[in-house]
This record gives structure tokens, C-alpha cells and sequence, in this order.
């Protein structure tokens, strides 16, 4: 009887102890950080002034494959969009500065890739991902710069490769160019589309946000561990 009733005790507190840690977190964070409307009003006034220097360094950043894991460029690139929207920005402009500096980006890692920096990116862990990369760009050709080209991070390994097969430099660029062209005119046409949900979303939900990110940053961390 008296098990049962430990047993109980614990049952009933368990859930007690569970609810004021995470009340005790939740007061902790919110008082550390910005409320949804001060940041979405930070970041507008940033935007406001710096937005195209923003998009462009963002997505160049994000285009080249040594540092585009660490980077948030989609993110500015989409902030980019999403300010667009509110007014900050012009959309076309956006677009063009996304373009424009993913472009050079590529151009870097095809060089990178042109000039026998193949060995370094293989000390890094992407060997393997760099041989898949090549064998569909050999079986498939075209099918992979259209498709490869919707993410920045896949663009990147794409280039690289590209250069290690020391592929026509003017092929290159004009897939490179008509693919990423392509594809960030749909992605900044959704976001934008999505402008005011996003906002929403930003300005209400601004801690749970920072709580995914920061969830996605430990798994993303705790793979490459076991990784390595």
C-alpha cells in the first residue's frame, strides 16, 4: 500500500515539476529576448536601410560551399521578400541581388572545384557527397542543374563539382544563371505572396521560433558529432 501510494505521489509530481520548469524557462527566455512587434520593427528599420546589401551578402554566403552551413542566407534572402512585402524593399531588386550574389558564389566554388580544391573539401567529410553529385551530373545533365539550383546549399556542391569536371565555363554559367534565376523568382513570388502570414507569424509566434531554431541547432550539432 504504501509503494502504491509513492508510487502516486510521484505520478502526480512529476507533471508539476515538468510545468515549472518549463513556466520558469519560458519566463527566462521571454525576459532575455525582444517581443515579435519590437523585432519585426527592428528588423523593418534594418531592412529599410541596408535590405540589398543584406540579400546580397546573405545569398552570396549561402552559395559557397565551405561556409553555407554556418550562414543564415535563405533566411535573409527571404526576410528580404517578406520585407518586400511591408514596403522596404522593391521585390525585383531583391530577386536580382539574390541572383547576383548567388552567382558569384557558384563562380567561386567552380573555381574552387576548377583549381584542385577538391582535397581540402574531401577533409572536410563531403568526398562522398561530392562523387553522388558527379555521378548525376554525369547520368542526368541538365536534369540536375534545374533541379539542384532550388536550394543554395545543393547549388553550391553542384558548382563545385562542376569545376572538378572541369565543365565549359560558359555552359556553366548560363545553366547556373537560368536555374537560380528560376528558381528565386518562384521562391520570392510565394514568400511574398506569404508576406503578411509570415509577418504574423514573426510578430506572435517569435518565441516558439526561437525555440525551433535553437532544437534544429542541437540536432543539426549532435549528428555532426556522431559524425565525426
Amino acid at each position: 500500500m504504501n509503494v502504491m501510494v509513492r508510487i502516486h505521489h510521484r505520478s502526480v509530481l512529476i507533471p508539476f515539476v515538468l510545468i515549472s520548469i518549463y513556466l520558469v524557462f519560458t519566463f527566462v527566455l521571454r525576459s532575455i529576448f525582444p517581443s515579435g512587434q519590437a523585432l519585426v520593427e527592428q528588423l523593418a528599420s534594418i531592412y529599410g536601410r541596408f535590405g540589398y546589401e543584406i540579400v546580397t551578402l546573405g545569398s552570396l554566403m549561402e552559395a559557397l560551399v565551405l561556409v553555407n552551413f554556418f550562414t543564415p542566407g535563405v533566411a535573409a534572402v527571404g526576410l528580404g521578400a517578406i520585407f518586400a512585402r511591408s514596403g522596404q524593399l522593391d521585390l525585383t531588386l531583391v530577386i536580382i541581388f539574390a541572383v547576383l550574389g548567388s552567382l558569384v558564389g557558384y563562380m567561386l566554388d567552380f573555381l574552387l572545384g576548377r583549381f584542385g580544391f577538391r582535397e581540402l573539401v574531401d577533409r572536410m567529410g563531403y568526398g562522398k557527397v561530392i562523387d553522388e553529385t558527379k555521378h548525376r551530373i554525369e547520368k542526368f545533365g541538365f536534369q540536375t542543374f534545374s533541379l539542384g539550383f532550388m536550394h543554395p546549399n545543393l547549388g553550391a556542391l553542384i558548382a563545385l563539382t562542376a569545376g572538378t569536371l572541369r565543365m565549359d565555363f560558359k555552359k556553366f554559367f548560363l545553366l547556373s544563371f537560368l536555374s537560380t534565376l528560376v528558381w528565386y523568382i518562384l521562391w520570392g513570388l510565394l514568400i511574398f505572396a506569404m508576406g503578411n502570414i509570415f509577418l504574423t507569424v514573426l510578430t506572435r509566434y517569435t518565441f516558439m521560433i526561437f525555440l525551433l531554431v535553437g532544437a534544429i541547432w542541437l540536432l543539426f550539432s549532435i549528428y555532426g558529432s556522431k559524425k565525426s
